[in-house]
């Protein structure tokens, strides 16, 4: 269980360590996980304790975005590749919703704190790609 924890984490984490904009740290203007982490600190301290204001929630929905399209080609290829089914590639994205759901609505609320609002805006970030594709580019077939 403990290698899927770290990858976990490696993934959760990955907006943090990418943060494009800087922040001065100690007398230092840092960019990365140090200034997101001082970002969040000052949104924390300003909103409350889980809730990271507006320009680091959508910072983090885009790379939610990103996540689901990598998501549903990754679906797509897998399917092709190793089922050669279209039927797999929607057990794979109902799979994933409901993974997602899980995630969202169990997992981060009671490891992390998350608000429910922000584990809904979090889910639509996620969900709604994959939902068009599977409805408007895949034919709606099932």
């Amino acid at each position: 269980m403990r290698p899927f924890k770290k990858t976990y984490g490696y993934f959760i984490t990955l907006p943090d360590r990418f943060y494009p904009f800087s922040c001065k740290v100690g007398g230092r203007w840092v960019r990365g996980r140090r200034s997101y982490e001082q970002a969040a600190a000052r949104a924390f301290k300003m909103y409350g304790l889980g809730r990271l204001g507006y320009k680091l929630t959508l910072y983090r929905e885009l790379f939610h975005f990103a996540g689901s399209v990598i998501l549903i080609m990754s679906a797509a290829m897998i399917s092709k590749t190793f089922f050669g089914s279209e039927t797999a590639l929607y057990v794979l994205l109902w799979t994933a919703i409901a993974a997602l759901s899980f995630q969202e609505f169990y997992v981060h609320p009671k490891k992390y704190g998350q608000h429910v609002r922000k584990g809904v805006i979090d889910w639509f970030t996620w969900v709604v790609p994959i939902a068009l594709y599977v409805f408007l580019l895949g034919g709606g077939t099932m």
